[in-house]
């Protein structure tokens, strides 16, 4: 870009009052990038006092705040909300129970002046070491995403994601299917930066954009169950790419070979729910292809 890019920091919540407190407090302290940058804070469909925590937030900001109000419930949709309001060059996302650094928006900027990195996922650390770390990706060194390729789970996050306006443009926005709240439960992210690299674009983990994640989860029942939705929307991923005759080959050799390693090792959980998923998606596009022919 020949000049700096303006960002979109986009964050999605929903009946978290509570931890939306903190989350903003942190964006307030958030040094702001050359180019510019706005905060897009979307209400997924709340009953709690969010929306009024927002507008409250929204009169005593210092900064350009768009309040989005998005009433059906889903991750991806929420997303996809704020999209729809946002102006900037770049969408970086993150999640309403986690805290950007101040240099977390100047960071993001400068993995983007790499010219021809379409994506990027970045650093999440824990905020309380007694929370499980299932929830985040502390890798210091960067990796580069080839286009083309296979984009494994957990690559890249989105309670610390961004992308340039110019992929959402070609690809198309999450998937309103997948995503917490939604049927599919997990995976809008995974989707999107599939498709995008199968677009032809080159994507990144990159370190250098840290947030942390404040989730409060300890080890125990509360994991298994962030875990098994999890699980779910990845096989919901594998199935989405398999209808897709361009990525069908790929995706079924590579997901082939993860079936075969967790039989091996007895890992018969993960494979049970990640069919369930594949299950659960493909049903999903059979009864919304019914409907729509009989409209």
């Amino acid at each position: 870009m020949d000049t700096a890019p303006s960002v979109s920091l986009i964050v999605c919540t929903r009946n978290r009052a509570s931890r939306l407190a903190a989350c903003l407090d942190h964006i307030t302290r958030l040094e702001p990038p050359a180019g510019g940058w706005e905060l897009v804070v979307v209400d997924n469909a709340s009953t709690d006092e969010t929306p009024q925590m927002i507008d409250e937030f929204v009169r005593a900001a210092t900064f350009p705040v768009r309040h989005v109000r998005e009433p059906r419930p889903g991750l991806g949709r929420a997303r996809n909300a704020g999209i729809a309001r946002a102006g900037g060059d770049i969408y970086a996302f993150t999640d309403d129970d986690c805290y950007v650094r101040p240099d977390f928006l100047w960071q993001v900027c400068r993995v983007f002046e790499q010219d021809t990195l379409g994506y990027v996922g970045g650093r999440i650390v824990l905020h309380d070491p007694t929370d499980d770390p299932a929830t985040t990706k502390d890798e210091p060194r960067a990796e580069l995403i080839a286009p083309y390729t296979f984009v494994a789970a957990g690559t890249i996050h989105g309670a610390n994601m961004a992308m340039r306006r110019q992929v959402i443009t070609a690809v198309g926005a999450f998937d309103p299917a997948l995503g917490a709240g939604a049927p599919l439960r997990s995976g809008e992210d995974l989707d999107l930066v599939s498709r995008a690299s199968w677009a032809g674009w080159l994507g990144a983990y990159d370190p250098r954009p840290v947030v942390a994640h404040h989730h409060g989860r300890k080890p125990g029942k509360d994991v298994q169950a962030l875990k098994s939705a999890y699980d779910h929307g990845v096989g919901a991923c594998f199935a989405k790419a398999m209808l897709d005759p361009d990525r069908r080959g790929l995706y079924l050799r590579r997901w082939l070979w993860i079936m075969r390693y967790r039989v091996r090792r007895g890992m018969l959980g993960p494979l049970r729910r990640e069919m369930a998923g594949a299950a659960h998606y493909v049903a999903y596009r059979l009864l919304h292809l019914a409907e729509s022919n009989r409209m």
